[in-house]
């Protein structure tokens, strides 16, 4: 009897629950519906608290007892990981309510989203971009929040997959030259690189496949312009162990300067 009627309890509990979701979906009261979607968002049912929201959210104007609505609407699209609709929810929220006690949390969080809609770095970056745009608005607002070091963090590492798409986009030319010969165009890409990026993570690795580029192009080159090309190659790799004189391509760096060494020789004798 005891678990009989525990069961029965718990079937009026969730009956009870469902009937408040119903009626609030149902109903013209903006204040009650509202109101369940806070209670549902508090209980951790997100899914309908989002769907309360989005049907009070049009008629609520920009109220100052509004912002809770937008905030918890936002949670609940990040609990399910919704953040492509969560960004413009935040977005609206620091337009309509710049001196709200809640902005340094919000700024925060539309950044944050953007960071975790962010692609990998092979696919566009729009979304990257703007993630760091916001994260810097975020910092030069609130240098001192507890979110900074975060916020310092998560853009590094937006910057980053930047940097790093830039830079595999220039050494797809150092690769492409094992078809074309056109060696050329990898060490003007790669300097542009470190031009466009002076203090990237990614500086060594294109200093090394500048040298890479410089050596094939050297070695493969005619007679009449191998001299040339072999001391070019010498000046990247001088300027690669010049960058870091433990480079974890030493080894292949110096077999291939050896190579270039050996070249030259017939050159001076």
């Amino acid at each position: 009897m005891k678990k009989i009627s525990c069961a029965l309890l718990l079937m009026l509990a969730l009956t009870g629950c469902k009937s408040t979701y119903q009626k609030a979906m149902k109903s013209e009261d903006v204040a009650y519906k509202i109101a369940a979607a806070h209670d549902l968002y508090e209980k951790g049912k997100y899914r309908k608290a989002t769907r309360l929201y989005e049907q009070a959210k049009p008629k609520i104007g920009i109220a100052p007892e509004a912002q809770m609505l937008y905030i918890n609407y936002a949670k609940s699209q990040m609990a399910l990981k919704n953040y492509e609709l969560a960004t413009p929810i935040i977005k609206e929220f620091n337009l309509k309510y710049p001196a709200s006690v809640f902005r340094e949390e919000m700024m925060y969080l539309e950044a944050y989203t953007l960071y975790l809609r962010s692609e990998d770095y092979k696919l566009d970056q729009l979304v990257t971009h703007d993630g760091i745009a916001k994260f810097q608005e975020f910092l030069a607002a609130y240098p001192q929040s507890e979110k900074a070091d975060l916020a310092k963090k998560y853009s590094k590492e937006l910057v980053e997959k930047i940097e790093r798409k830039a830079f595999e986009n220039a050494k797809l030319y150092n690769k492409i030259g094992e078809y074309t010969r056109d060696y050329n165009a990898a060490m003007i890409s790669l300097d542009n690189f470190m031009l466009d990026y002076p203090g990237s993570v990614f500086k060594e690795d294109a200093l090394f496949y500048k040298f890479d580029s410089a050596y094939k192009l050297a070695i493969n080159s005619v007679y009449s312009k191998m001299e040339e090309r072999l001391k070019n190659a010498q000046v990247a790799y001088k300027s690669l162990i010049s960058f870091n004189e433990n480079t974890k391509y030493k080894a292949d760096a110096d077999q291939m300067l050896a190579r270039v060494e050996k070249e030259l020789q017939q050159f001076t004798n």
